[in-house]
Parts: C-alpha cells; sequence; structure tokens
C-alpha cells in the first residue's frame, strides 16, 4: 500500500468516527489541554502540506491558547474551538481535531499496515460505504455511496458486484451527497469502470511529508463489465467532501457523465491522522492532489455541479434527466413508457397548480368511485377502500399518489366532466362514466 493510500484510509476513519464520541467525557486538566495543543502546534510546524503558510496557523492558534480560550474542562468543547480556529487560520477542511478516545486508542496501537478493527468494523456495518442500490423506472440504475471505504479484504468485490448491479440498467444515478470522502483506491475502483480501458492517468499525489509524488491511474483488468457510455448522472452536496470530491472531478474532467445538486466542500488535501494525548485525533493535511486535465484540483472551491438543484430534488431531477435522454434514443414504444415517468417526474418536481374552481369540476360520483375537494386538494376513494389523494400531472390528467400503475383522464363533453379513463403505461384499461 503506498505512503498516499494510507493516508487517504485514515481520512475514511474519521469521516467515520464522527459524533462517535461518549456524552459523559471526562473533565480535562489545564495541563492535558496545554500539552495536547503544544502537541498540534508541532505536527502543524512540521509536516503542514504548505510550509510557508505553517507559521500563521500556528501563530494564530498559539495567540488563542495564550488568550485562555482552550483552558475549558469538556475536551469536546476544547477540540471543538481549537478545530474552529484551524480552520479560519488555514481555510483548510482537512486540518481540525476531534474527542475521540476509541480511535485515539485505535491510531496509538502498532499497525505493522494492516487496517484497524476500528476500520474494519466500522466499514462491514456499511458495507464499505455501498449501502443502497435499487432499480427506478425505465431501469436506471442507482447507487449510493456514503463513503469511500477502503479494505482490500472486501472493498474490491462490493466495488465489482455495484459494478455488475448497474450494467444491467439503461442509465445510472450514483449517489454521493452526504458522502464525507475516504480513500484514493476506493474511488479508483469505482471510477475505472467508467472508462472503456485502463492506465487512464486519474491524479498525482504529492506526499509533503516523504517528498514523494505517485500516479494514481485507472485499472486495466476489472472482473465486471465496463460501464462506459451509459448515460451517469452524479448526485453532490455540500456534504459530499475529499475523496467524493475526487471521484466527482473526474467526472466532471473527463466528460464522464452530468454532476446534479449542489457545490462540494472543498477539501482536496490529503491528511493523515496522528493520536494526541490524552484522547484526541488530530488531522492535519500533509498532501495535496493534481489533475492531469486541469493541473490543478477543488481546494477551496469546491465541485460545481453541471445542473444547479437543492440536494433535496437531485435525485428526482437526475432521474428525469436520465429517463428524458432514453427517451430521446429509443423506440416508440420505449419513449410512451419514458414519457409516463417524466410526467411523474416533473410533476413531483414543480407541482400543477389547478385552481379549486377547476378542481370542482371533477367532484361527483362515477359508480362505486367518489371524488370530492379537501381545500386544495382532490380525494378519490372506490367503494371502501382507504381514500387517495389525486395529483394533478397535467389537462384532466391526474395519478393516484398511492400508486404509480394506473392514472385518471378525465373526459369532458361540451366541456362539462363525464367521465374517466383509468390509463396505465400500456395504455386505457377501462372506462368509467359518471353518474352523479
Amino acid at each position: 500500500m503506498g505512503f498516499v493510500s494510507r493516508r487517504l484510509m485514515l481520512a475514511s476513519v474519521v469521516l467515520l468516527a464522527l459524533g462517535t464520541a461518549v456524552a459523559a467525557a471526562p473533565a480535562l486538566t489545564r495541563e492535558q489541554g496545554r500539552a495536547a495543543i503544544d502537541e498540534v502546534l508541532r505536527l502543524v510546524g512540521a509536516h503542514y502540506v504548505f510550509p510557508d503558510k505553517r507559521a500563521a496557523i500556528v501563530a494564530a492558534v498559539k495567540a488563542a491558547r495564550d488568550a485562555g480560550s482552550y483552558d475549558v474542562a469538556n475536551p469536546q468543547e476544547m477540540a471543538e474551538k481549537l478545530t474552529v480556529d484551524l480552520a479560519k487560520a488555514s481555510g483548510d477542511g482537512h486540518l481540525y481535531m476531534n474527542y475521540n478516545p476509541a480511535q485515539f486508542a485505535d491510531l496509538s496501537r502498532p499497525t505493522r499496515g494492516e487496517p484497524s478493527r476500528f476500520a474494519l468494523d466500522a466499514g462491514r456495518e456499511r458495507n464499505d460505504g455501498y449501502d443502497e442500490q435499487k432499480v427506478l423506472s425505465g431501469n436506471v440504475r442507482y447507487v449510493r455511496v456514503s463513503a469511500f471505504i477502503w479494505s482490500e479484504k472486501t472493498t474490491p468485490a462490493i466495488v465489482d458486484a455495484a459494478a455488475r448491479f448497474l450494467s444491467n440498467g439503461d442509465a445510472i444515478v450514483i449517489d454521493l451527497r452526504g458522502n464525507g470522502g475516504g480513500h484514493a483506491e476506493a474511488v479508483q475502483r469505482l471510477v475505472s469502470y467508467f472508462f472503456a480501458s485502463g492506465t487512464q492517468e486519474l491524479m498525482t499525489f504529492h506526499d509533503g511529508m516523504s517528498g514523494k509524488t505517485e500516479v494514481n491511474r485507472a485499472l486495466a483488468k476489472l472482473p465486471a463489465p465496463r460501464l462506459a457510455g451509459k448515460p451517469l448522472y452524479v448526485l453532490i452536496d455540500r456534504g459530499a467532501a475529499s475523496a467524493a470530491e475526487e471521484f466527482a472531478y473526474h467526472i466532471q474532467q473527463f466528460k464522464l457523465g452530468a454532476l446534479i445538486g449542489e457545490t462540494t466542500a472543498g477539501a482536496a488535501n490529503n491528511n493523515m491522522l496522528f493520536p494526541v494525548a490524552p484522547f484526541f485525533v488530530a488531522s492535519v493535511s500533509v498532501g495535496r492532489p493534481e489533475h492531469p486535465i486541469s493541473r490543478t484540483n477543488w481546494e477551496k472551491v469546491g465541485v460545481a455541479p453541471d445542473v444547479t438543484t437543492p440536494s433535496a430534488g437531485a435525485l428526482n431531477q437526475a432521474h428525469l434527466m436520465a429517463l428524458k435522454t432514453l427517451a430521446a434514443n429509443g423506440t416508440q414504444a420505449q419513449k410512451n413508457g419514458y414519457d409516463w415517468d417524466i410526467a411523474g417526474l416533473e410533476a413531483t418536481l414543480k407541482p400543477v397548480q389547478v385552481s379549486t374552481q377547476v378542481l370542482d369540476a371533477y367532484v361527483g360520483t362515477y359508480g362505486v368511485r367518489r371524488v370530492w375537494r379537501e381545500g386544495t386538494t382532490l380525494k378519490f376513494q372506490r367503494e371502501q377502500r382507504p381514500p387517495t389523494e389525486l395529483v394533478a400531472l397535467g389537462p384532466d390528467l391526474f395519478g393516484l399518489a398511492n400508486t404509480g400503475a394506473v392514472r385518471l383522464k378525465f373526459r369532458r363533453e361540451g366541456g362539462r366532466v363525464v367521465g374517466f379513463d383509468q390509463v396505465t403505461k400500456e395504455g386505457v384499461i377501462g372506462t368509467v362514466e359518471r353518474t352523479g
């Protein structure tokens, strides 16, 4: 395992550890706090990736220390105060300190190069970050990657299985929203599937501690089918950072797909974790990546989406774009099916507004079925079954909130609603007359 790989693996561990500190933290003495601050200052002065910035960062923290800002009994509070000051002085999201006794103990043990039990357990509980996959309508395949965790024993097979699942789709959505980062090798394995062949140079990592430079390339041999050429949409937001940004940056720079959502966090530097007595973990940026296309990276600026949309609606937006792409290239029969799903997604993203006066035109009985209005909403019920909401999709067209399989297309004569057709993707399956 290379020097950069190990550090990026450690970065993934700290992301998994956030928020795991115990509630009842032991009291921190002033001497313990001062010693921890001094150790962080030493690490920054010795290892921070940009030597010309070290003195200013150290000076800012020293000033706060001497003013008594960190003289608090709660270790989590002290770590948070220090993190705020480090971020303010450096603008670097990978320069911080956490209170985490379990991770401190784990990092303090002799590693002999193998992943820690802490990291392995965290990965196992999250399927190495691949925690959701599903088939969306139109055979658009979706995979959520919540973290780029890496274990040589388990992650390759998990990534390969996800690639096989995606290979049977007509379009692909990769969800990186909230993915705080992880390991370069995990990014390398997934992104390699989106190239037609291997050996493409992906990223150059400059290591400040060793002075070495390492070039990361796409993998030439992969056990699952490659995914190059399939319509690809990657969801991003402000919670996507570090290794997640690297993946998104590759998609953008190599023009492999479209990014949907919000600009990412802007954390590009490669960090290493250090145990700091008595129970802290310090993260210090010790390297920086350089992309072969841009000859720079996304530090402080983030990766901007191709289509900007609020994070909560990014999946629907990407799904809609995928369906429109497939419809443009499909047969007429396929287009009919895509258009069905497109209408539903468009109504979700931008609800159709219908006045109460228009809604009242649909109110009535239709044999054993009944339609009525509650405020600005139409309700539908058949016999004694539970009622459901009717969702406007277009002129005289409504979907049922409890099912996407059937819609109602109301029919008019002389402007008056006289009934409705029950419609599926395949066409009209039934006609119902108005009886009252």
